[in-house]
């Protein structure tokens, strides 16, 4: 399983670069961070960064503090988490069934197939995190139901909220409260083992502890960073989400739509369906999963703010669902099951094959032309090692699916980032304008909101000034005749190309630099000037 992750990790930080925007930005909070040498607030292009709280950014000065300033050691923590989750889920199934062995088998590799979950799982990005925390604390949940009530396992809970909550914020309540809350009315292992009172109150003590093990940094860290800062990180953005959302609103079934598509590849395997249709509420595993699951689901649902990787922490409990109705299903040639992910894998394969020699017939995007059909024989392999291998159970069957799909993933992001990474790579803009810089001129971005995808790229050690209006673009060119001002834009620029110091693409649009001298001497090209 180790050596799956360690593929999957490796090859994909490889292939792509720090994706902007949300990669790029916690990068350069902890850059900024770093230069600060301040590990008590974080920052992001010179202001005060409320939004997320600090633990990412704390183990990602940790890495360059082992093995200094790097551009891929802080990549490796969340997957690194990715990791001990699949190891901790694989502990929970054997507690949820101890006489069942084949589950805690299967669940890891279910997880790690998850398309879902691989996309995820090697982004620099909070939730893998997060899952891994709310996997904890429903582990310690669990512990508590089938061993009995202990400070031990109570703390153990606190911990898991603790990192939740310095992760991203109070919303691992959301993930572990439920099931803690219901439990003793619908999971007593034991009837008359513990008392309601006893486990409310060993409930109360874990909430306690995550509390406390949370203001001791965010008291300090509210003190340190000023009144707008403090009422940020305790008031602003949980509540703000929960009940009118600033961002990602949507209509409360939008994440039943996407159902389908965080459950590929497994929901394409019949005995899949087959072993769901199976699953018993008599079962106590399967029990435990549908409480710690539905009611999470419904107030996701139910809370305005929503994003796709908001319901990864879910993803480890589909797993043991998947898990257990594979364990239940006796097929002994597994060859025709598969059938339906061999010819996915195949047509994958054949597309990314002949896609640069369609290209160059029908011309849909030059930069198609630069995509190697190589990359297609990855999934074509994929489709051959299912089709030809052996997997008499479903214990192969389900490690050679997770093989598979791990190859296709890769050849996917292969071929992506191939024919588009440069678009993606903010290293080159970065060098500018740390360049720029270091030449002691002030660099601006005009436009909408900065979010520092170029900070640590260029390991900036200043801010870059951000204006917004015309009229700031001209006082700021008037305050600095030599200094630069950087915009995105669509299309063609009113700009002429031959006055822009630098361009470069950028994801579906471009950046440029322009000399404030250039915007002095040709003041009707700031009126005509639209960035995105």
């Amino acid at each position: 399983m180790a050596l799956f992750w360690a593929v999957l990790t490796f090859v994909s930080l490889a292939l792509r670069p720090l994706f902007p925007i949300d990669e790029t930005r916690y990068a350069a909070v902890a850059w900024e961070m770093w230069i600060r040498n301040d590990f008590l607030v974080p920052y992001l292009n010179g202001e005060t960064y409320s939004h997320k709280p600090p633990l990412l950014f704390w183990l990602m000065q940790l890495s360059w503090w082992l093995f200094g300033v790097n551009d891929w050691s802080h990549r490796v923590i969340a997957p690194l988490f990715s990791l001990a989750s699949l190891y901790l889920l694989q502990t929970l199934a054997r507690t949820l069934w101890p006489e069942r062995k084949q589950i805690a088998e299967l669940a890891p590799f279910i997880l790690l197939g998850f398309f879902f979950w691989m996309v995820f799982g090697t982004l620099t990005m909070f939730d893998i995190m997060l899952s891994f925390f709310a996997l904890l604390g429903i582990y310690a949940i669990s512990l508590s139901l089938s061993s009995g009530l202990s400070y031990k396992r109570w703390v153990l809970l606190g911990a898991a909220i603790g990192g939740g909550v310095l992760t991203k914020g109070p919303v691992i309540l959301l993930h572990v409260l439920p099931l803690g809350l219901l439990a003793p009315w619908l999971l007593t292992v034991r009837p008359g083992q513990w008392s309601k009172k006893q486990w409310y109150s060993g409930l109360f003590f874990a909430v306690v502890i995550g509390a406390a093990i949370a203001l001791s940094w965010a008291i300090p860290a509210g003190i340190a960073g000023g009144e707008d800062y403090r009422n940020a990180i305790f008031l602003g953005q949980t509540s703000g989400r929960i009940v009118d959302s600033f961002a990602h609103k949507l209509p409360f079934w939008w994440y039943l739509q996407l159902l389908p598509i965080m459950l590929l590849p497994w929901l394409l395997l019949k005995p899949f369906w087959v072993g769901l249709v199976k699953i018993k509420n008599d079962d106590y595993g399967c029990h435990f999963c549908w409480v710690w699951l539905l009611p999470v689901f419904i107030a996701f649902s139910l809370v305005s703010g929503k994003r796709i990787h908001y319901l990864l922490p879910l993803m480890p409990g589909l797993a043991l669902l998947v898990a257990w109705g594979l364990d239940r299903i006796s097929v002994f040639d597994w060859r025709k099951p598969l059938m339906a992910i061999i010819a996915l894998w195949g047509g994958l394969g054949m597309s990314l094959v002949l896609l640069p020699w369609l290209n160059e017939i029908y011309s849909w995007h030059p930069e198609l032309s630069r995509l190697s059909p190589l990359w297609g024989l990855l999934p074509l392999l994929s489709a051959g090692y299912l089709f030809f291998c052996d997997s008499n159970n479903a214990g192969k069957a389900v490690i050679r699916v997770c093989i598979s799909a791990i190859f296709v993933a890769l050849a996917l992001a292969g071929g992506f980032f191939e024919s588009q990474g440069s678009r993606y790579d903010t290293a080159p803009t970065g060098h500018e304008i740390a360049r720029l810089m270091q030449e002691n001129r002030a660099v601006a971005f005009f436009g909408g909101k900065y979010h520092g995808q170029f900070n640590f790229a260029g390991r900036l050690v200043r801010p870059v000034h951000v204006i917004s209006g015309r009229k700031g673009l001209i006082d700021f060119a008037g305050q600095h005749p030599e200094g630069f001002v950087l915009f995105e834009y669509k299309g063609q620029s009113a700009i002429p190309a031959s006055t822009m110091s630098y361009s470069y693409p950028f994801k579906s649009h471009a950046v440029g630099l322009v000399s404030c001298e250039t915007l002095l001497k040709n003041p009707q090209m700031v009126e005509k000037l639209i960035p995105v």
